[in-house]
């Protein structure tokens, strides 16, 4: 294996020397690099740093372990930059930018797509978008072709923005008639308020409404300008070739000389709201949201960490002991403006489903976890091995075997080229560089019991949260939001 990996390094090493002189190359540093993880130390040096002739920075991660070319354009700044009473403005750019170009019809890119079996997408997130696209490296020249003029050269068919406008306003309609999507819109109507985060990047109703053509062509040409923009790429390019695709395209788009709007955080109240949903019957929809640390923290990891322990004791003790609802989880979401929740799905017991939440996170806050000895684990040829018997144990017993299953879900999102991409993408707007993802592994090891007790009780049992209670009028009349204002278990010391 270490001989492989000098092998790796080597030819990484003499194809950066060669690169370097020829397309101005920044090479990546990463402070106490050598001390890191085998898996860090393997994929730093496949991932390398470019600038474009316009400013345009460029992330390429060689993987040569498939075929698949995979690309996003990185659009930082996300909602916070919409007008009053654009929302949705970006994403319906977006989305009538993958129906027709200057060279390109809507029916010429259907065809192309599919008979390349490829794809060209967009997202909006809370703090950005990305126009996306992946194809087989054979067909990549004419796809990248498809992709860059997209981008740079959107038709903006009125027919075609029409059609966008009835499928956004006939997916919000269908939103507000799910009720546990309704409970988390009338939740952020609250917590989001007066903060950026409470424009809606997928839009509203009276935004869709009244946004118009001539609104995507100025956001097309002011907004989605190169002092926004990363590029990132991850698949087996020609790294020459690229860069100079790049160049003759993407690096001709204009930069506009403006600072991203400050997220500040969240200032989250304890409340109770609830909403009526007659079509509950009998069922209600339960969400609490807070502050949490902000992401790139050694307390948001900790908690991240906590959270994955937290979601086997509420599903052992709301779900299965109580049978206080349908599901039941725990979230912390890493956003500029970082915030966790606390959801309980279907519940036609809201007051012991609460009650029974708290006996949760006391456990957690006391130290104590499911017992993963004690229940016996399973091998890999199907036994299972003898167990102590004991429901629950301390953290300190368990927190490797916790570390193990949470790190093993990292490694599982690293399979393929969009995930690689989704993994950079995330660095890049939360951390500033590429390699931010790499370190998850090291931070995690590094977490202790002590710690997880510590985050449970500062960020989560001594938490104010916002809950939203929805249901239909007779279920609601039976909720205690006294239980839902305060903390009703004991933590043990």
């Amino acid at each position: 294996m270490k001989k492989n990996y000098r092998i790796i390094m080597a030819l990484f090493l003499s194809v950066s020397i060669f690169l370097s002189c020829a397309t101005n190359k920044h090479g990546i540093r990463v402070e106490k690099l050598d001390s890191a993880n085998d898996f860090m130390k393997a994929n730093v040096p496949l991932i390398s740093e470019y600038t474009l002739d316009n400013g345009i920075k460029v992330v390429i991660k060689k993987q040569e372990s498939n075929r698949i070319f995979t690309m996003a354009v990185l659009y930082k700044g996300g909602v916070a930059l919409l007008p009053e009473g654009k929302d949705g403005l970006e994403s319906l750019t977006m989305e009538t930018m993958l129906r027709g170009s200057k060279k390109y019809s809507y029916e010429d890119i259907k065809r192309i797509f599919h008979e390349k079996s490829a794809s060209m997408s967009f997202n909006n997130t809370l703090d950005a978008s990305t126009f996306n696209v992946v194809s087989i490296d054979k067909y990549w020249d004419e796809i990248f072709d498809v992709f860059s003029d997209a981008v740079l050269n959107p038709r903006f068919e009125e027919q075609q923005f029409a059609l966008v406008k009835h499928s956004r306003q006939m997916a919000l309609k269908k939103a507000m008639s799910d009720p546990y999507r309704f409970t988390v819109m009338k939740l952020h109507e609250r917590t989001f308020a007066e903060h950026p985060y409470q424009r809606q990047d997928g839009g509203t109703p009276e935004s869709i409404k009244n946004i118009g053509i001539d609104d995507l062509k100025a956001w097309h040409k002011e907004q989605l300008s190169a002092d926004r923009m990363t590029i990132v790429a991850v698949g087996n390019f020609n790294i020459r070739k690229l860069l100079k695709q790049l160049n003759a395209s993407f690096g001709r788009i204009s930069q506009k000389d403006r600072n991203l709007p400050d997220i500040p955080r969240l200032a989250i109240p304890a409340k109770v709201y609830t909403e009526v949903f007659p079509q509950s019957k009998g069922i209600a929809y339960i969400r609490g949201d807070y502050s949490i640390p902000a992401v790139g923290t050694a307390d948001f990891r900790a908690l991240q960490l906590a959270y994955s322990i937290l979601g086997e004791l509420l599903f052992e003790i709301v779900r299965t002991q109580k049978a206080a609802c349908y599901s039941v989880w725990a979230n912390g979401y890493a956003v500029k403006a970082s915030y966790g929740s606390f959801v309980i799905f279907k519940s036609d017991k809201a007051t012991l489903a609460k009650k029974a939440y708290d006996q949760a996170i006391a456990l957690l806050a006391s130290g104590k976890t499911i017992n993963l000895k004690g229940q016996g684990i399973k091998t890999g040829e199907g036994r299972q091995t003898k167990g102590s018997g004991k429901k629950y144990a301390p953290i300190a017993e368990n927190l490797e075997a916790y570390k193990a299953k949470y790190i093993n879900s990292f490694y599982s999102k690293q399979r393929t080229n969009v995930a690689a991409v989704s993994q950079i993408l995330g660095s890049e707007v939360y951390a500033g560089n590429s390699y931010e993802y790499l370190k998850f592994i090291d931070e995690t090891k590094a977490i202790t019991a002590e710690d997880i007790i510590r985050v449970t009780n500062k960020y989560i049992v001594h938490a104010d949260i916002s809950w939203m209670i929805v249901a239909d009028k007779a279920t609601l009349s039976t909720v205690d939001k006294k239980v839902f204002k305060e903390f009703t278990a004991t933590v043990e010391n």
